[in-house]
Protein backbone atom coordinates (compact mmCIF):
# COMPACT_ATOMS: atom_id res chain seq x y z
CA UNK A 1 0.00 0.00 0.00
CA UNK A 2 2.86 2.36 0.68
CA UNK A 3 3.71 2.52 -3.01
CA UNK A 4 0.18 3.39 -4.12
CA UNK A 5 -0.73 6.83 -5.44
CA UNK A 6 -4.44 7.59 -5.64
CA UNK A 7 -5.69 9.48 -8.67
CA UNK A 8 -9.39 8.87 -8.06
CA UNK A 9 -10.82 11.15 -5.36
CA UNK A 10 -13.92 9.05 -4.71
CA UNK A 11 -11.81 5.93 -4.19
CA UNK A 12 -9.50 7.81 -1.84
CA UNK A 13 -12.37 9.21 0.22
CA UNK A 14 -13.94 5.77 0.48
CA UNK A 15 -10.62 4.33 1.59
CA UNK A 16 -10.18 7.10 4.15
CA UNK A 17 -13.64 6.50 5.59
CA UNK A 18 -12.80 2.82 6.09
CA UNK A 19 -9.39 3.57 7.49
CA UNK A 20 -9.98 6.24 10.16
CA UNK A 21 -12.19 5.64 13.17
CA UNK A 22 -12.79 7.41 16.48
CA UNK A 23 -10.97 6.20 19.55
CA UNK A 24 -12.56 3.45 21.55
CA UNK A 25 -13.10 5.80 24.47
CA UNK A 26 -16.42 6.81 22.96
CA UNK A 27 -17.85 10.30 22.45
CA UNK A 28 -15.78 13.20 23.68
CA UNK A 29 -16.75 15.76 26.24
CA UNK A 30 -18.00 19.10 24.93
CA UNK A 31 -15.77 22.11 25.36
CA UNK A 32 -16.87 25.70 25.90
CA UNK A 33 -19.07 26.89 23.08
CA UNK A 34 -20.25 23.43 22.07
CA UNK A 35 -16.95 22.31 20.51
CA UNK A 36 -15.55 18.84 21.29
CA UNK A 37 -12.71 18.92 23.73
CA UNK A 38 -9.21 18.37 22.41
CA UNK A 39 -8.37 16.44 25.56
CA UNK A 40 -10.79 13.58 24.90
CA UNK A 41 -10.83 12.95 21.15
CA UNK A 42 -7.93 11.69 19.09
CA UNK A 43 -7.06 9.47 16.16
CA UNK A 44 -5.23 6.52 17.65
CA UNK A 45 -2.25 5.18 15.70
CA UNK A 46 -1.80 1.38 15.57
CA UNK A 47 0.63 -0.60 13.48
CA UNK A 48 -0.33 0.82 10.06
CA UNK A 49 0.78 4.35 9.09
CA UNK A 50 -0.38 6.07 5.90
CA UNK A 51 2.64 7.37 3.96
CA UNK A 52 2.62 11.01 2.96
CA UNK A 53 3.29 10.32 -0.72
CA UNK A 54 0.06 8.29 -0.87
CA UNK A 55 -1.85 11.58 -1.12
CA UNK A 56 0.51 13.48 -3.33
CA UNK A 57 -2.01 14.02 -6.16
CA UNK A 58 -5.09 14.75 -4.05
CA UNK A 59 -6.32 18.26 -3.13
CA UNK A 60 -5.31 18.70 0.49
CA UNK A 61 -8.52 20.25 1.78
CA UNK A 62 -10.64 17.52 0.13
CA UNK A 63 -8.50 14.80 1.67
CA UNK A 64 -9.13 16.30 5.09
CA UNK A 65 -12.82 16.68 4.37
CA UNK A 66 -13.01 12.97 3.60
CA UNK A 67 -11.03 12.14 6.72
CA UNK A 68 -13.22 14.38 8.86
CA UNK A 69 -16.39 12.82 7.47
CA UNK A 70 -15.09 9.42 8.46
CA UNK A 71 -15.23 10.44 12.12
CA UNK A 72 -19.00 10.66 11.84
CA UNK A 73 -19.39 7.04 10.67
CA UNK A 74 -19.88 4.26 13.13
CA UNK A 75 -17.55 1.30 12.64
CA UNK A 76 -17.17 -2.06 14.25
CA UNK A 77 -14.57 -2.66 16.90
CA UNK A 78 -12.78 -5.03 14.51
CA UNK A 79 -12.09 -2.35 11.87
CA UNK A 80 -8.41 -1.47 11.37
CA UNK A 81 -7.38 1.87 12.81
CA UNK A 82 -5.08 4.31 11.01
CA UNK A 83 -3.64 7.72 11.67
CA UNK A 84 -2.93 10.39 9.09
CA UNK A 85 0.77 11.26 8.98
CA UNK A 86 1.60 14.36 10.97
CA UNK A 87 3.57 15.72 8.01
CA UNK A 88 0.40 15.70 5.89
CA UNK A 89 -1.64 17.39 8.60
CA UNK A 90 0.94 20.15 9.13
CA UNK A 91 1.33 20.70 5.38
CA UNK A 92 -2.41 21.08 4.83
CA UNK A 93 -2.92 23.35 7.83
CA UNK A 94 -0.07 25.64 6.74
CA UNK A 95 -0.89 25.86 3.04
CA UNK A 96 -4.61 25.14 2.66
CA UNK A 97 -7.62 27.08 3.96
CA UNK A 98 -6.65 27.85 7.55
CA UNK A 99 -9.89 29.71 8.29
CA UNK A 100 -11.85 26.54 7.57
CA UNK A 101 -9.42 24.15 9.19
CA UNK A 102 -8.45 25.96 12.38
CA UNK A 103 -11.39 24.58 14.40
CA UNK A 104 -10.06 21.06 13.80
CA UNK A 105 -7.64 21.90 16.57
CA UNK A 106 -10.59 21.61 18.96
CA UNK A 107 -11.50 18.13 17.74
CA UNK A 108 -8.41 15.98 17.91
CA UNK A 109 -5.10 15.95 19.70
CA UNK A 110 -3.40 15.08 16.45
CA UNK A 111 -4.63 18.33 14.92
CA UNK A 112 -4.14 20.83 17.70
CA UNK A 113 -0.31 21.13 17.89
CA UNK A 114 -0.22 23.04 14.61
CA UNK A 115 -3.74 24.51 14.49
CA UNK A 116 -3.58 25.86 18.02
CA UNK A 117 -0.33 27.61 17.21
CA UNK A 118 -1.99 29.33 14.26
CA UNK A 119 -5.31 29.83 16.01
CA UNK A 120 -3.69 31.92 18.76
CA UNK A 121 -0.99 33.55 16.64
CA UNK A 122 -2.87 36.86 16.78
CA UNK A 123 -5.25 38.07 19.49
CA UNK A 124 -7.72 40.84 18.69
CA UNK A 125 -9.50 42.56 21.55
CA UNK A 126 -11.71 44.91 19.59
CA UNK A 127 -15.06 46.61 19.84
CA UNK A 128 -15.57 46.35 16.08
CA UNK A 129 -15.45 42.57 15.59
CA UNK A 130 -18.55 40.92 14.14
CA UNK A 131 -19.03 38.51 17.03
CA UNK A 132 -22.04 37.32 19.06
CA UNK A 133 -20.26 38.15 22.31
CA UNK A 134 -19.69 41.73 23.43
CA UNK A 135 -16.07 42.89 23.94
CA UNK A 136 -16.30 42.73 27.75
CA UNK A 137 -17.40 39.09 27.67
CA UNK A 138 -14.76 38.17 25.09
CA UNK A 139 -12.07 39.74 27.24
CA UNK A 140 -13.16 37.77 30.30
CA UNK A 141 -13.32 34.53 28.30
CA UNK A 142 -9.79 35.11 27.02
CA UNK A 143 -8.50 35.61 30.55
CA UNK A 144 -10.22 32.40 31.67
CA UNK A 145 -8.63 30.52 28.78
CA UNK A 146 -5.14 31.82 29.51
CA UNK A 147 -5.50 30.94 33.18
CA UNK A 148 -6.75 27.44 32.38
CA UNK A 149 -4.27 26.70 29.57
CA UNK A 150 -0.91 28.17 30.47
CA UNK A 151 0.69 26.76 27.31
CA UNK A 152 -1.48 29.09 25.23
CA UNK A 153 0.21 32.13 26.81
CA UNK A 154 3.34 31.45 24.77
CA UNK A 155 1.58 31.28 21.38
CA UNK A 156 0.36 34.83 20.55
CA UNK A 157 2.77 36.92 18.47
CA UNK A 158 0.42 39.82 17.68
CA UNK A 159 -1.86 41.73 20.05
CA UNK A 160 -4.44 44.24 18.84
CA UNK A 161 -6.40 46.34 21.32
CA UNK A 162 -9.12 48.52 19.82
CA UNK A 163 -11.45 50.55 21.97
CA UNK A 164 -13.13 53.90 22.32
CA UNK A 165 -12.81 55.80 25.59
CA UNK A 166 -15.17 58.32 27.15
CA UNK A 167 -14.90 60.86 29.94
CA UNK A 168 -18.55 61.98 29.88
CA UNK A 169 -20.51 60.49 32.76
CA UNK A 170 -23.56 60.29 30.54
CA UNK A 171 -21.74 58.03 28.08
CA UNK A 172 -21.14 54.34 28.64
CA UNK A 173 -17.49 53.59 29.29
CA UNK A 174 -15.48 51.85 26.59
CA UNK A 175 -14.84 48.15 27.10
CA UNK A 176 -11.15 48.82 27.80
CA UNK A 177 -12.10 51.12 30.68
CA UNK A 178 -14.50 48.50 32.05
CA UNK A 179 -12.07 45.58 31.73
CA UNK A 180 -8.91 47.33 32.86
CA UNK A 181 -8.11 44.80 35.61
CA UNK A 182 -8.61 41.84 33.25
CA UNK A 183 -6.46 43.44 30.55
CA UNK A 184 -3.64 44.03 33.03
CA UNK A 185 -3.69 40.31 33.91
CA UNK A 186 -3.75 39.34 30.23
CA UNK A 187 -0.75 41.54 29.47
CA UNK A 188 1.19 39.96 32.32
CA UNK A 189 0.49 36.45 30.96
CA UNK A 190 1.36 37.02 27.30
CA UNK A 191 5.05 36.23 27.00
CA UNK A 192 6.06 36.28 23.35
CA UNK A 193 4.12 39.10 21.70
CA UNK A 194 6.31 40.94 19.19
CA UNK A 195 3.71 43.07 17.36
CA UNK A 196 1.44 45.47 19.28
CA UNK A 197 -1.40 47.52 17.77
CA UNK A 198 -3.33 50.09 19.81
CA UNK A 199 -6.11 51.94 18.07
CA UNK A 200 -9.32 53.79 18.72
CA UNK A 201 -12.75 52.53 17.79
CA UNK A 202 -15.71 54.69 16.84
CA UNK A 203 -14.12 57.30 19.10
CA UNK A 204 -10.44 57.80 19.79
CA UNK A 205 -8.57 55.85 22.43
CA UNK A 206 -7.37 58.39 24.98
CA UNK A 207 -4.82 57.30 27.57
CA UNK A 208 -5.99 60.12 29.82
CA UNK A 209 -9.33 58.30 30.24
CA UNK A 210 -7.75 54.99 31.25
CA UNK A 211 -7.06 54.01 34.87
CA UNK A 212 -3.49 54.77 35.89
CA UNK A 213 -2.56 51.08 36.54
CA UNK A 214 -3.67 50.14 33.01
CA UNK A 215 -1.69 52.99 31.49
CA UNK A 216 1.40 51.82 33.33
CA UNK A 217 0.80 48.21 32.25
CA UNK A 218 0.42 49.18 28.59
CA UNK A 219 3.58 51.28 28.63
CA UNK A 220 5.48 48.47 30.31
CA UNK A 221 4.14 45.96 27.78
CA UNK A 222 5.11 47.90 24.66
CA UNK A 223 8.56 48.59 26.14
CA UNK A 224 9.45 44.90 26.35
CA UNK A 225 12.51 43.74 24.47
CA UNK A 226 10.57 41.20 22.41
CA UNK A 227 8.28 43.92 20.97
CA UNK A 228 9.72 44.87 17.57
CA UNK A 229 6.65 46.44 15.91
CA UNK A 230 4.31 49.06 17.37
CA UNK A 231 1.32 50.73 15.72
CA UNK A 232 -0.66 53.59 17.27
CA UNK A 233 -3.82 54.64 15.41
CA UNK A 234 -6.03 57.45 16.76
CA UNK A 235 -4.47 57.15 20.21
CA UNK A 236 -4.53 60.38 22.21
CA UNK A 237 -2.43 61.49 25.19
CA UNK A 238 0.05 58.61 25.00
CA UNK A 239 3.56 59.44 26.19
CA UNK A 240 6.04 59.25 23.32
CA UNK A 241 9.25 59.93 25.19
CA UNK A 242 9.59 56.33 26.49
CA UNK A 243 9.71 55.12 22.88
CA UNK A 244 13.10 56.73 22.30
CA UNK A 245 14.49 54.48 25.03
CA UNK A 246 13.07 51.32 23.48
CA UNK A 247 15.79 48.72 22.99
CA UNK A 248 14.33 46.50 20.27
CA UNK A 249 11.78 48.43 18.18
CA UNK A 250 12.22 47.92 14.44
CA UNK A 251 8.97 49.24 12.96
CA UNK A 252 6.86 52.14 14.21
CA UNK A 253 3.51 53.28 12.78
CA UNK A 254 1.92 56.51 13.99
CA UNK A 255 -1.43 57.69 12.63
CA UNK A 256 -3.46 60.54 14.12
CA UNK A 257 -1.92 59.93 17.54
CA UNK A 258 -0.83 62.72 19.88
CA UNK A 259 1.28 63.01 23.02
CA UNK A 260 -0.21 64.76 26.06
CA UNK A 261 0.22 68.55 26.26
CA UNK A 262 2.39 68.19 29.36
CA UNK A 263 4.90 66.07 27.44
CA UNK A 264 5.07 68.57 24.59
CA UNK A 265 6.05 71.23 27.10
CA UNK A 266 8.66 69.06 28.81
CA UNK A 267 12.30 70.07 28.92
CA UNK A 268 15.02 67.85 27.55
CA UNK A 269 17.30 66.02 28.31
CA UNK A 270 15.34 62.96 29.29
CA UNK A 271 14.47 62.37 32.89
CA UNK A 272 17.07 59.67 33.42
CA UNK A 273 19.00 59.18 36.64
CA UNK A 274 22.58 60.40 36.21
CA UNK A 275 25.60 58.72 37.74
CA UNK A 276 27.86 60.62 40.12
CA UNK A 277 30.88 62.22 38.48
CA UNK A 278 33.90 59.86 38.65
CA UNK A 279 36.95 61.01 40.62
CA UNK A 280 39.72 59.28 38.63
CA UNK A 281 40.66 59.16 34.93
CA UNK A 282 40.19 55.39 34.77
CA UNK A 283 36.85 55.70 36.44
CA UNK A 284 35.98 58.47 34.02
CA UNK A 285 36.72 56.25 30.99
CA UNK A 286 34.78 53.38 32.50
CA UNK A 287 31.90 55.66 33.31
CA UNK A 288 31.82 57.01 29.75
CA UNK A 289 31.63 53.51 28.34
CA UNK A 290 28.89 52.47 30.74
CA UNK A 291 26.83 55.64 30.38
CA UNK A 292 26.54 55.45 26.59
CA UNK A 293 23.54 53.20 25.92
CA UNK A 294 23.63 50.70 23.08
CA UNK A 295 21.72 52.04 20.09
CA UNK A 296 18.74 50.28 18.57
CA UNK A 297 18.13 51.21 14.94
CA UNK A 298 14.58 51.81 13.77
CA UNK A 299 14.24 50.31 10.28
CA UNK A 300 10.73 51.32 9.23
CA UNK A 301 8.55 54.33 10.01
CA UNK A 302 4.97 54.88 8.81
CA UNK A 303 3.48 58.22 9.78
CA UNK A 304 0.24 60.02 9.00
CA UNK A 305 -1.30 63.01 10.73
CA UNK A 306 1.03 62.76 13.71
CA UNK A 307 3.11 65.92 13.53
CA UNK A 308 3.39 66.53 17.27
CA UNK A 309 4.40 62.91 17.90
CA UNK A 310 7.13 63.11 15.24
CA UNK A 311 8.35 66.44 16.58
CA UNK A 312 8.69 64.96 20.05
CA UNK A 313 10.49 61.84 18.81
CA UNK A 314 12.92 63.92 16.75
CA UNK A 315 13.76 66.10 19.75
CA UNK A 316 13.97 63.30 22.31
CA UNK A 317 15.98 60.93 20.08
CA UNK A 318 18.90 63.35 20.10
CA UNK A 319 19.32 63.07 23.84
CA UNK A 320 22.48 61.12 24.83
CA UNK A 321 20.40 58.69 26.87
CA UNK A 322 18.11 57.79 23.95
CA UNK A 323 18.52 54.24 22.65
CA UNK A 324 16.22 54.42 19.60
CA UNK A 325 18.25 55.66 16.64
CA UNK A 326 16.21 57.18 13.79
CA UNK A 327 19.13 57.63 11.40
CA UNK A 328 19.04 54.11 9.93
CA UNK A 329 15.46 54.04 8.64
CA UNK A 330 15.26 52.02 5.41
CA UNK A 331 11.51 52.12 4.71
CA UNK A 332 9.58 55.36 5.12
CA UNK A 333 5.88 55.96 4.47
CA UNK A 334 3.94 59.21 4.85
CA UNK A 335 0.22 59.92 4.57
CA UNK A 336 -1.01 63.04 2.81
CA UNK A 337 -4.24 63.35 4.82
CA UNK A 338 -4.12 65.80 7.75
CA UNK A 339 -0.46 66.54 7.14
CA UNK A 340 -0.90 69.68 9.23
CA UNK A 341 1.24 72.70 10.05
CA UNK A 342 3.40 70.87 12.60
CA UNK A 343 4.31 68.18 10.07
CA UNK A 344 5.08 70.90 7.53
CA UNK A 345 7.58 72.40 9.96
CA UNK A 346 9.31 69.22 11.08
CA UNK A 347 9.21 67.13 7.88
CA UNK A 348 11.98 68.88 5.87
CA UNK A 349 14.30 68.79 8.90
CA UNK A 350 13.41 65.15 9.56
CA UNK A 351 14.20 64.13 5.97
CA UNK A 352 17.45 66.07 5.94
CA UNK A 353 18.69 64.84 9.33
CA UNK A 354 17.39 61.30 9.73
CA UNK A 355 16.54 59.89 6.29
CA UNK A 356 19.86 59.70 4.48
CA UNK A 357 19.62 55.89 4.41
CA UNK A 358 16.01 55.54 3.26
CA UNK A 359 15.84 53.24 0.24
CA UNK A 360 12.04 52.80 -0.01
CA UNK A 361 9.69 55.77 0.21
CA UNK A 362 5.89 55.56 -0.01
CA UNK A 363 3.46 58.47 -0.34
CA UNK A 364 -0.10 57.35 0.37
CA UNK A 365 -3.36 58.88 1.49
CA UNK A 366 -2.94 57.16 4.88
CA UNK A 367 -5.50 55.25 6.95
CA UNK A 368 -8.09 58.06 6.97
CA UNK A 369 -10.51 59.15 4.26
CA UNK A 370 -11.57 62.76 3.62
CA UNK A 371 -15.10 63.99 4.09
CA UNK A 372 -16.96 64.91 0.93
CA UNK A 373 -17.45 68.44 2.30
CA UNK A 374 -13.67 68.85 2.63
CA UNK A 375 -13.22 68.17 -1.06
CA UNK A 376 -16.13 70.34 -2.12
CA UNK A 377 -14.97 73.35 -0.11
CA UNK A 378 -11.30 73.03 -1.02
CA UNK A 379 -10.00 72.80 2.54
CA UNK A 380 -7.55 70.02 1.68
CA UNK A 381 -4.12 70.58 0.21
CA UNK A 382 -0.88 68.71 -0.48
CA UNK A 383 2.31 69.89 1.17
CA UNK A 384 5.11 70.03 -1.45
CA UNK A 385 7.71 69.04 1.16
CA UNK A 386 6.34 65.50 0.96
CA UNK A 387 8.17 65.17 -2.36
CA UNK A 388 11.54 66.49 -1.21
CA UNK A 389 13.24 63.61 -3.01
CA UNK A 390 16.58 65.42 -3.10
CA UNK A 391 16.76 64.85 0.68
CA UNK A 392 16.76 61.06 0.10
CA UNK A 393 20.16 60.38 -1.53
CA UNK A 394 19.84 56.58 -1.30
CA UNK A 395 16.27 56.27 -2.56
CA UNK A 396 15.87 53.19 -4.77
CA UNK A 397 12.13 52.55 -4.78
CA UNK A 398 9.39 55.23 -4.84
CA UNK A 399 5.71 54.33 -4.36
CA UNK A 400 3.01 56.95 -4.95
CA UNK A 401 -0.65 56.19 -4.31
CA UNK A 402 -3.20 58.48 -5.97
CA UNK A 403 -6.85 58.26 -4.83
CA UNK A 404 -9.10 58.53 -7.88
CA UNK A 405 -11.27 61.18 -6.23
CA UNK A 406 -8.18 63.43 -5.82
CA UNK A 407 -7.83 63.60 -9.60
CA UNK A 408 -10.99 65.73 -9.81
CA UNK A 409 -9.76 68.40 -7.40
CA UNK A 410 -7.13 70.92 -8.56
CA UNK A 411 -4.14 70.90 -6.25
CA UNK A 412 -4.82 67.47 -4.73
CA UNK A 413 -3.54 65.18 -7.45
CA UNK A 414 -0.09 63.99 -6.42
CA UNK A 415 1.11 63.49 -10.00
CA UNK A 416 2.09 67.15 -10.66
CA UNK A 417 4.05 67.27 -7.38
CA UNK A 418 5.79 64.04 -8.34
CA UNK A 419 6.66 65.51 -11.73
CA UNK A 420 8.18 68.62 -10.16
CA UNK A 421 10.30 66.51 -7.82
CA UNK A 422 11.62 64.33 -10.67
CA UNK A 423 12.34 67.41 -12.79
CA UNK A 424 14.32 68.88 -9.88
CA UNK A 425 16.38 65.68 -9.65
CA UNK A 426 16.96 65.66 -13.40
CA UNK A 427 18.02 69.32 -13.42
CA UNK A 428 20.77 68.67 -10.89
CA UNK A 429 22.49 66.37 -13.41
CA UNK A 430 23.75 64.29 -10.49
CA UNK A 431 23.33 60.49 -10.71
CA UNK A 432 20.24 59.26 -8.85
CA UNK A 433 20.03 55.67 -7.52
CA UNK A 434 16.26 55.40 -8.18
CA UNK A 435 15.44 51.99 -9.68
CA UNK A 436 11.67 51.56 -9.39
CA UNK A 437 8.81 54.05 -9.61
CA UNK A 438 5.38 52.66 -8.77
CA UNK A 439 2.24 54.74 -9.36
CA UNK A 440 -1.00 53.28 -8.01
CA UNK A 441 -4.41 54.70 -8.87
CA UNK A 442 -6.61 53.81 -5.89
CA UNK A 443 -10.30 53.39 -6.71
CA UNK A 444 -11.54 53.08 -3.12
CA UNK A 445 -14.69 55.10 -2.48
CA UNK A 446 -15.37 57.57 0.34
CA UNK A 447 -17.80 55.35 2.17
CA UNK A 448 -17.46 51.58 2.39
CA UNK A 449 -21.24 51.30 2.73
CA UNK A 450 -22.05 53.40 -0.33
CA UNK A 451 -22.94 51.92 -3.69
CA UNK A 452 -20.02 51.05 -5.98
CA UNK A 453 -19.02 54.04 -8.09
CA UNK A 454 -18.70 53.91 -11.86
CA UNK A 455 -15.09 54.79 -12.75
CA UNK A 456 -15.20 54.10 -16.48
CA UNK A 457 -14.40 57.67 -17.49
CA UNK A 458 -11.75 58.15 -14.81
CA UNK A 459 -10.00 54.99 -15.94
CA UNK A 460 -9.99 56.17 -19.55
CA UNK A 461 -8.86 59.71 -18.75
CA UNK A 462 -6.01 58.56 -16.50
CA UNK A 463 -4.77 56.03 -19.04
CA UNK A 464 -4.79 58.60 -21.85
CA UNK A 465 -3.07 61.35 -19.85
CA UNK A 466 -0.55 61.83 -22.62
CA UNK A 467 1.06 64.95 -21.19
CA UNK A 468 2.01 63.20 -17.94
CA UNK A 469 3.13 59.86 -19.38
CA UNK A 470 5.12 61.56 -22.12
CA UNK A 471 6.89 63.82 -19.63
CA UNK A 472 7.71 60.90 -17.34
CA UNK A 473 9.14 59.05 -20.34
CA UNK A 474 11.35 62.01 -21.16
CA UNK A 475 12.62 62.43 -17.59
CA UNK A 476 13.23 58.80 -16.62
CA UNK A 477 14.95 57.89 -19.89
CA UNK A 478 17.72 60.39 -19.07
CA UNK A 479 20.55 57.92 -18.59
CA UNK A 480 22.94 60.55 -17.22
CA UNK A 481 20.76 61.05 -14.13
CA UNK A 482 18.68 57.87 -13.88
CA UNK A 483 21.37 55.41 -14.92
CA UNK A 484 20.17 52.76 -12.46
CA UNK A 485 16.47 53.05 -13.29
CA UNK A 486 14.89 49.65 -14.01
CA UNK A 487 11.13 49.97 -14.32
CA UNK A 488 8.05 52.13 -13.89
CA UNK A 489 4.95 50.27 -12.73
CA UNK A 490 1.49 51.78 -13.16
CA UNK A 491 -1.21 49.90 -11.25
CA UNK A 492 -4.93 50.48 -11.62
CA UNK A 493 -6.31 49.28 -8.28
CA UNK A 494 -9.77 48.23 -9.47
CA UNK A 495 -11.83 46.50 -6.79
CA UNK A 496 -15.36 45.55 -5.83
CA UNK A 497 -16.04 49.08 -4.58
CA UNK A 498 -16.14 50.38 -8.15
CA UNK A 499 -17.66 49.43 -11.51
CA UNK A 500 -16.45 49.95 -15.07
CA UNK A 501 -17.76 49.03 -18.49
CA UNK A 502 -14.49 48.37 -20.32
CA UNK A 503 -14.04 44.86 -21.62
CA UNK A 504 -10.75 42.98 -21.38
CA UNK A 505 -9.96 44.01 -24.96
CA UNK A 506 -10.68 47.66 -24.18
CA UNK A 507 -8.42 47.51 -21.12
CA UNK A 508 -5.67 46.17 -23.35
CA UNK A 509 -6.25 49.11 -25.69
CA UNK A 510 -5.82 51.54 -22.78
CA UNK A 511 -2.63 49.75 -21.81
CA UNK A 512 -1.31 50.03 -25.37
CA UNK A 513 -2.20 53.73 -25.41
CA UNK A 514 -0.10 54.32 -22.29
CA UNK A 515 2.78 52.42 -23.86
CA UNK A 516 2.58 54.60 -26.96
CA UNK A 517 3.09 57.72 -24.81
CA UNK A 518 6.33 56.30 -23.35
CA UNK A 519 8.31 55.04 -26.36
CA UNK A 520 11.75 55.41 -24.77
CA UNK A 521 10.92 53.42 -21.65
CA UNK A 522 9.00 50.84 -23.69
CA UNK A 523 11.98 50.38 -25.98
CA UNK A 524 14.13 49.72 -22.93
CA UNK A 525 11.45 47.35 -21.50
CA UNK A 526 11.06 49.57 -18.45
CA UNK A 527 7.28 50.06 -18.34
CA UNK A 528 4.72 47.74 -16.77
CA UNK A 529 1.01 48.61 -16.74
CA UNK A 530 -1.24 46.46 -14.57
CA UNK A 531 -5.03 46.53 -14.44
CA UNK A 532 -6.01 44.71 -11.26
CA UNK A 533 -9.47 43.40 -12.09
CA UNK A 534 -11.46 41.86 -9.20
CA UNK A 535 -12.69 38.30 -9.60
CA UNK A 536 -16.41 38.33 -10.27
Amino acid sequence: MSGCVYGDLATAKQWLRRSVVPTKDGPSDTAVGGCPSADKTELTPLSTHIPLHTFIHLPAARILRGASQSLEMSTSSHSPEFVLPQELIDKVIDEADFQSLKTLGLVSKQWWPRTRKLLFKAIKLSETLDHPMDPVTRCKRLLELLEAKSEVCKLPRTLLIRSSTYDDEEEDLGWLQVCSDDVIKILEMLQNVSVVVLRGGEMELSFSHLPLPLRAALHSFISRRNVIELSLFTVDCIEMTPLVQHRSLRKLSLAFSRPPPTELGACFPLNVARKRRPTTKAASLSSSENSAPLKNFLRQLDISGAGHALLLLVAASQDPQATLDLTQIKKLSVGTMNFGSTMSQVWPYFLRTFCQNVSQYSVTIGPARPEIEELQHGVLSVDPSIFSLAQLPNLKRLHVEVPQYFLRVPGLSLIPYLMEALVALSSSREPVPLRVLEIVLNFDSFDAESKPEDVTQTLTDFSKWQQIWGRLDEILSNRQVFSQFLTMVVRMGLNRRCTFTQSAEELDELKNAMHSYMPNLVEQSKVKVVFRVPVQ
